[in-house]
């Protein structure tokens, strides 16, 4: 596991230090689903898999974390609008 610090610009952008890039194979041109929940934020680099497919642990961290599935609902259908919108 690799961790690292960052800051987010004016423009909202965030820079993934290298180490952490190289040990997650994320490359330049890919996309990750990125999830808030509280002040956490999640990445996770989107495969050829499904949607639901990658969620999956991220479930099972949110409901660890006592979330209702209506708030775990609304993530999703956030996160799949957001994806679909390019952003």
């Amino acid at each position: 596991m690799r961790a690292a610090t960052t800051r987010v610009s004016s423009k909202g952008q965030v820079v993934i230090p290298e180490d952490v890039r190289k040990a997650a194979g994320v490359h330049e041109g890919e996309n990750l689903l990125v999830v808030a929940i509280g002040d956490t934020i999640v990445m996770k680099k989107l495969s050829a898999v499904t949607f639901e497919e990658v969620t999956k642990p991220i479930w099972r961290t949110v409901r660890a974390m006592g979330l209702s599935g209506e708030e775990l609902d609304e993530l999703i259908e956030e996160a799949k609008t957001q994806a679909r919108s390019g952003h």
